[in-house]
C-alpha cells in the first residue's frame, strides 16, 4: 500500500514535533514543573498541526486563482497569542518569589518550534532545540554562580509543633548554606502553633524558591512560609 505524499509529510513533521518537544518537556518533567512532558508535546503538536492546516488552506486558496493574498503569518500570530495564556498559567508565586518563568518561556518556545516544523524548517527546528537544551541543562550552574548578590531577607514560618521546632528550622536552613538568626517568636500559651521570623542571608535570591520547598518538605508541621525581601 502506497502512502500518499501528503500523509507522509504530515506524519514526518508531527513525529519530529513529538520527539523534539518531548526532549524539552522531559527536562521540565524531571524538575517537577507543572508544565511537563505531556504539556510540551501537546503544545508543539498543536502548533505544528495548525501550520499544516494553514499550508493546506493556502494551497486550496491559491488553487481557486484568487487575487486576494493569504497571510499564513496571521495563523502563526494566533498560535503564539493562545500559548501566552498557557505560559501565564505555569507561573506561580511562593511568598514574594515567582516560579515558572523558565517553564513559561519553554512552552512559548515549543509553540514556535511547532510553527517551524509545520513550515518544513527541519534543520532550524533541530538546531534550535539543541540550543534550548543547552540553555536549560548546561547554563543552570553558570546562572547560579553569576546571578545577583547574596540575599538578605526575612522568612516567616508558622509551625504547629511547638516552640522546640523553631531552633530545628534554623539549623536546617543553615545546613543549606545560609546564615540564619531568629529575630522574633510569637507563641500563645496552650496553642501548638507558633510564628517565627528568621533573618536569612547567603545564597543568591534565585534559590529562595528551593529553600521554601525544602522547608515544607522537611517539616510536615509547617503551615505557612512567606518570604519578605
Amino acid at each position: 500500500m502506497t502512502i500518499p505524499p501528503e500523509a507522509l509529510d504530515a506524519s514526518t513533521k508531527l513525529l519530529l514535533a513529538f520527539v523534539l518537544s518531548g526532549l524539552l518537556g522531559l527536562e521540565r518533567e524531571r524538575k517537577g514543573r507543572a508544565a511537563g512532558l505531556r504539556t510540551h508535546i501537546i503544545v508543539c503538536l498543536g502548533s505544528t498541526l495548525a501550520m499544516l492546516a494553514s499550508n493546506k488552506l493556502s494551497e486550496d486558496w491559491f488553487s481557486h486563482a484568487t487575487t486576494v493574498p493569504f497571510d499564513r503569518g496571521r495563523v502563526a500570530a494566533g498560535i503564539l497569542q493562545g500559548i501566552g495564556f498557557i505560559g501565564a498559567g505555569t507561573i506561580i508565586n511562593v511568598g514574594n518569589i515567582q516560579r515558572g518563568l523558565t517553564t513559561a518561556a519553554m512552552v512559548w518556545f515549543v509553540g514556535v518550534l511547532g510553527i517551524a516544523i509545520g513550515l518544513g524548517y527541519f534543520t532550524i527546528a533541530i538546531c534550535a532545540t539543541a540550543f534550548a537544551l543547552a540553555v536549560v541543562l548546561l547554563l543552570e550552574r553558570v546562572s547560579e554562580r553569576v546571578s545577583s548578590a547574596p540575599i538578605e531577607c526575612r522568612i516567616n514560618v508558622e509551625l504547629c509543633s511547638g516552640v522546640s521546632s523553631v531552633h530545628e528550622v534554623q539549623e536546617f536552613v543553615e545546613t543549606l548554606g545560609y546564615n540564619v538568626s531568629t529575630s522574633k517568636i510569637d507563641a500563645v500559651a496552650g496553642e501548638p502553633c507558633v510564628k517565627a521570623e528568621y533573618l536569612v542571608n547567603g545564597k543568591p535570591s534565585a534559590r529562595l524558591d528551593q529553600l521554601v520547598a525544602s522547608l515544607q518538605e522537611k517539616f510536615e508541621t509547617i503551615r505557612k512560609v512567606t518570604v519578605v525581601r
